[in-house]
């Protein structure tokens, strides 16, 4: 029998995966020690959209100069797509970062990125800098159907503390996070550290999940002990907490995704 928290993180979990247009699209910040299941758990939103939508477009963002993770989704569910002005290559960590060739396709603009990505895949994009995914979420908000964006390390993108042009260019990214929910448009991101994302950003998250090891928000109703109680599970998945709009709720994530060792491929700019 389930508990009063599984059954409200059960409720809250539905209302992010359904989509419906009165409630909107949503943007999930999820935080937590290292080694527990933040990446995973992005996973588990993407898998879940390729069954159950297959027609809606997925893109998320690899980190560069890292394993790539998108190994962990299983060969043939997603592929490659670099900006043709963009330096970027690809290296097995295996040979000691050998340059190796992999297939991707090109894109000018993100309009054709939009148009070349397909429904039951997850797209990979690779632009002249990170900074330009804020400017291709920009243009998501226009794309008028039911997308899904899912970004590895958000503080590489809007990081806090930035200056100058950055710092304007994040104060309108954050407008644009305010207006995800009535854009059809799911954000998720993980992060090592909130307090390395600018606050303007995070001031705009609508869904909290918090991993053991996470920090709970002032305003939260779900407290720290409850967080430090989390149990992690290797094998069956680790317990997360859901704080949406002031109604909280537990969930296991119980997907396992284990790193592929055939594949250590990572993408470096030159």
């Amino acid at each position: 029998m389930s508990s009063k928290p599984e059954v409200e993180g059960d409720k809250l979990m539905q209302r992010v995966l359904h989509r419906d247009p009165d409630h909107g699209g949503v943007l999930a910040e999820i935080t937590g020690a290292q080694g527990t299941s933040k990446t995973a758990s992005l996973f588990s939103f993407a898998k879940y959209t390729l069954k159950k939508y297959p027609k809606e477009k997925i893109f998320f963002r690899e980190q560069t100069e890292a394993p790539l993770q998108c190994y962990k989704l299983g060969e043939g569910n997603f592929e490659f797509f670099i900006k043709e002005s963009a330096n970027v290559t690809f290296h097995d960590r295996t040979k000691r970062l050998k340059k190796v060739e992999m297939p991707y396709k090109t894109f000018t603009t993100y309009e054709e990125l939009y148009e070349k990505a397909r429904g039951g895949i997850v797209s990979i994009p690779f632009f002249d800098t990170v900074h330009e995914w804020m400017d291709f979420i920009h243009y998501l908000r226009s794309a008028g159907e039911w997308t899904t964006v899912i970004i590895d390390e958000m503080a590489d993108i809007c990081p806090y503390g930035s200056s100058a042009d950055l710092y304007k260019k994040i104060k309108d990214f954050a407008g644009d996070m305010g207006a995800v929910r009535r854009c059809m448009l799911n954000v998720f991101y993980n992060t090592q550290s909130a307090a390395d994302i600018d606050w303007r950003v995070r001031k705009k998250v609508m869904l909290s999940i918090y991993f053991r090891g996470a920090t709970a928000k002032k305003t939260s109703r779900v407290k720290q002990h409850a967080i430090d109680a989390l149990d992690v599970n290797h094998k069956l998945g680790n317990e997360a907490w859901l704080d949406m709009g002031g109604e909280f709720g537990k969930v296991r994530f119980a997907t396992i995704f284990a790193p592929d060792h055939k594949h250590q491929i990572e993408v470096r700019r030159s």
